[in-house]
């Protein structure tokens, strides 16, 4: 008991790491996917936005996921409108206008 005693404020910082430490790993949720905004563009739907991100998930899964990611309650969206969309399904392809080095012209 003398142990305890003499080293209670050692004990009770041991506790406190112990309890952040536990909070640290329960609030990480390392299921949750990466979101990147996407940017909708004229003529853009979620159904051509499906076709473009969905990799191998199913268009109707990938659009209901998305809906439900973006809040929305429709599936109708509008040109200058953000929506999130995993990381891991983005496509990254280098548009026309971008130059590189050792391209001629």
């Amino acid at each position: 008991m003398t142990i305890i005693r003499k080293n209670s404020y050692l004990i009770l910082f041991f506790a406190l790491i112990m309890v952040f430490t536990f909070y640290a790993i329960l609030s990480h949720n390392t299921n949750s996917a990466q979101m990147s905004q996407v940017e909708i563009e004229e003529g853009d739907t979620l159904w051509t936005l499906a076709e473009s991100f969905s990799g191998t998930t199913p268009h109707h899964e990938w659009i209901e996921n998305i809906m439900k990611e973006n809040n929305l309650s429709t599936s109708k969206i509008i040109a200058g409108q953000s929506l999130k969309i995993p990381s891991d399904h983005l496509k990254f392809a280098p548009d026309e206008t971008t130059k590189f080095a050792g391209d001629s012209e």
